[in-house]
C-alpha cells in the first residue's frame, strides 16, 4: 500500500514539474508561406501579409558588333587634301566594340474598388557604345550608363485605363524587330513622361489621349545649322491615337501637337558677339505649333507576319524619325524667323517563324528630311536581316548584318563641297547577340 501510494505521488510531481516546464516554453508564432498568385499569368506570388502580387524578372544581354563603311574610311586611306570630314571621322570608329546589358524589372498589381492598380518599374545598365546617331571619337566605353526604361502607374476599371508615368509614348506603334545596336533601321520608338487616359470601346477597339514630355525623351531635336535654338519648355505635347487589337492583328492612327517655344532671331553667338546678318535684334517670340501624323499595322498569316508604320511631321520630327542627319525640328530662314523643318518616314518588317525555335526578321525603312538648309536635306535608308535561335524557353542567340545609307543633298552638285556630297555616309554591320530572360 505504501509502494502504490509513493507511485503515485511520483507520477503527480512529474506530471506537476512537466506542466510547469511546458508553461515556460515560447510559443511559435505562425509561419506564412509565400502563396502564389495566379491571377496574372505565371511568375507572381503575394508580398506576404498584403494583397499586392508581385512579379520579379529580369534580362541579361550580351553582344559584339564589327562596323565599317561602305565607301572605305578606314585606316589604310591616305590622309591627303581631297579626303572629306565624314572620311576623317569615320577613321575614329571603333570598328570592334561589345556591349553588356542588366535589366531588373518589377511588376506589382493589386485589385481594388478603385480597379487594378499596376506599379511597372524597369532599369538598365549598360557598358558599351552608342548607335549610329552618336559621336564615333570616343576610344573606351568601359563605364556603365543607367537609363530608367519604365517607371509608371496605372489604374484600370470598367471606365478605361489612367496611365502615368514614363513609359511608352502613345503615339509610337511598332519601331524594329532586328537587334538594331550601333547600325539599324530609323527607329525613334522611345519612352517619355505622360499622363494618359485610354478608353475602351469594346471588340478590341480603344482611343487614347495623352500629355507627353517630349524634353523626357530627347524629342525636341535642337537646329541642325547651330544658328537657333530651342527655349526653355512651355507646354507638354498633346498625343491622341485610336487603336484596334483583334485575332487578326492590330492597327493604329495617331497625332500629336508640339508646341515649338522659339525666339525671333535668337543665337547663341549674340551675346557680345558680331551680328552681321542682324540675327540679334529679334525680342518676340517665334513660337510654331508643330504636329505629326501617322499610323501602323501589325499581321499575322501562318508563319508569317508584316509590322508597319508611315509618318508625316512638320516641326515635330522627333515623333517620325530619330534624325540621322541633324536638321532638327526648324531652322532659320534668310530674315532670321524660325521655319519648322519637315520629313516623311516609312518602316516595315517581315518576321518568319520556321520552327518553334527558329525565326528571322526582314525590317527596313526609308526617311527624306526636308530642311530650311539645302544642305541639310538629307534622306536615309536602313535596312536589317537577324536570325535568332531560342534553343530554350528565355534563351536567344542569334546573328544579324545590317546596312544604313545617309544622303546629303547638299545644296548643289559641286564636286568640292567634301561635307555634304551625295552618299557621304554608308555604314554595314554585323553583330551577335545572345540573350536571358527570366
Amino acid at each position: 500500500m505504501k509502494l502504490k501510494s509513493l507511485l503515485f505521488g511520483s507520477a503527480a510531481v512529474l506530471a506537476a514539474g512537466t506542466g510547469a516546464q511546458a508553461a515556460d516554453l515560447p510559443v511559435a508564432e505562425p509561419v506564412e508561406f509565400v502563396r502564389i498568385c495566379d491571377a496574372f499569368g505565371v511568375g507572381f506570388y503575394y508580398i506576404p501579409g498584403t494583397d499586392t502580387c508581385l512579379r520579379i524578372s529580369g534580362r541579361v544581354r550580351v553582344e559584339a558588333h564589327y562596323v565599317d563603311s561602305w565607301d572605305g574610311g578606314d585606316d589604310d586611306d591616305d590622309d591627303d587634301d581631297d579626303d572629306d570630314d565624314v572620311d576623317e571621322d569615320l577613321r575614329e570608329l571603333n570598328n570592334f566594340t561589345t556591349r553588356a546589358r542588366g535589366n531588373l524589372r518589377l511588376d506589382a498589381r493589386t485589385q481594388t474598388d478603385l480597379g487594378l492598380v499596376r506599379t511597372f518599374f524597369e532599369y538598365q545598365l549598360t557598358v558599351g557604345p552608342g548607335n549610329f546617331s552618336d559621336p564615333p571619337g570616343s576610344a573606351n566605353y568601359d563605364s556603365a550608363s543607367a537609363d530608367l526604361v519604365h517607371a509608371y502607374i496605372q489604374i484600370s476599371n470598367d471606365m478605361g485605363t489612367f496611365t502615368a508615368g514614363h513609359t511608352s509614348s502613345f503615339y509610337d506603334f511598332w519601331g524594329s524587330n532586328g537587334f538594331g545596336t550601333r547600325v539599324g533601321i530609323d527607329d525613334n520608338t522611345t519612352e517619355q513622361t505622360l499622363f494618359a487616359y485610354t478608353f475602351g470601346g469594346g471588340n478590341g477597339f480603344s482611343a487614347t489621349l495623352s500629355l507627353e514630355d517630349p524634353a523626357s525623351s530627347g524629342r525636341r531635336l535642337e537646329p541642325g545649322s547651330g544658328i537657333d535654338t530651342y527655349e526653355g519648355q512651355e507646354w507638354p505635347d498633346l498625343v491622341g491615337n485610336i487603336r484596334v487589337d483583334q485575332g487578326w492583328g492590330s492597327a493604329q492612327i495617331m497625332g500629336v501637337l508640339h508646341h515649338i517655344h522659339d525666339k525671333d532671331g535668337f543665337i547663341d553667338l549674340c551675346d557680345g558677339g558680331p551680328d552681321p546678318l542682324d540675327l540679334c535684334e529679334g525680342d518676340d517670340d517665334d513660337d510654331k505649333l508643330g504636329w505629326s501624323v501617322g499610323a501602323g499595322a501589325s499581321v499575322g498569316f501562318g508563319m508569317f507576319g508584316i509590322d508597319a508604320q508611315v509618318g508625316y511631321a512638320d516641326g515635330a520630327l522627333g515623333y517620325i524619325t530619330s534624325d540621322p542627319g541633324g536638321a532638327g525640328d526648324f531652322d532659320v530662314d534668310e530674315d532670321g524667323d524660325s521655319e519648322t523643318n519637315e520629313a516623311w518616314m516609312v518602316r516595315a518588317g517581315l518576321r518568319a517563324e520556321f520552327t518553334p525555335t527558329l525565326s528571322a526578321y526582314l525590317d527596313g525603312s526609308f526617311t527624306d528630311v526636308d530642311s530650311g538648309i539645302d544642305a541639310l536635306d538629307y534622306n536615309f535608308w536602313g535596312a536589317t536581316a537577324t536570325l535568332v535561335w531560342e534553343p530554350v524557353d528565355g534563351l536567344i542567340m542569334g546573328p544579324e548584318i545590317a546596312y544604313n545609307s545617309l544622303d546629303y543633298d547638299g545644296g548643289d552638285d559641286d564636286e568640292d563641297d567634301d561635307d555634304f556630297d551625295e552618299g557621304d555616309l554608308d555604314f554595314w554591320k554585323v553583330m551577335f547577340r545572345i540573350q536571358r530572360d527570366f
